[in-house]
């Protein structure tokens, strides 16, 4: 059994859930294994952290949080990815420690989402400097009752074309 295929399956066995396409391996884990498994990535040739990032589902009440990693020497992609409860002080474990383009990566997330990445020392405003609300990419964040109430401007409704 090649090393490659050896690094994976212990990564398939550790999954809640795993699927392939190509040469693009997509995980789900549990969220206390994350910091685990993205050091052992890490261990196993998987030096370049392409993205990290957030997602939203508020009907599930949860962000799910993911990295994308790449491994050039055998050109295979690896999307890890853990869901986290949503609420007002939602927190991970940085990953900064280990690819240190990570701390930008969750310094956006934290930002936009108001994720908090334990260990990151870089966690401050990046795009929002004299931001007054909440962070504006959760789906709850009303940006039209936001921009009445901080500049007194009322933006108008559109209807689509289809009518809804």
């Amino acid at each position: 059994m090649s090393e490659e295929i050896t690094i994976l399956k212990r990564l398939e066995e550790d999954s809640v859930e795993y699927t392939k396409d190509k040469n693009i391996r997509f995980f789900k884990i549990r969220k206390k294994d994350y910091l685990n498994i993205a050091k052992y990535l890490k261990e196993h040739g998987f030096q370049r952290l392409l993205t990290l990032s957030a997602v939203d589902w508020i009907k599930d009440d949860s962000f799910e949080i993911f990295f994308i990693l790449h491994t050039m020497n055998k050109n295979v992609y690896i999307k890890v990815s853990t869901c986290i409860p949503r609420r007002k002080n939602a927190k991970i474990e940085s990953l900064s420690g280990l690819w240190a383009n990570a701390a930008l990566h969750e310094r956006e997330v934290w930002e936009m989402f108001g994720i908090i990445f334990e260990g990151n020392k870089m966690l401050k405003p990046l795009f929002l400097e004299n931001w007054i609300g909440p962070p504006p990419f959760r789906k709850d964040f009303d940006w039209r009752k936001y921009v009445k109430r901080n500049f007194n401007i009322t933006v108008p409704e559109f209807k689509r074309d289809d009518g809804k």
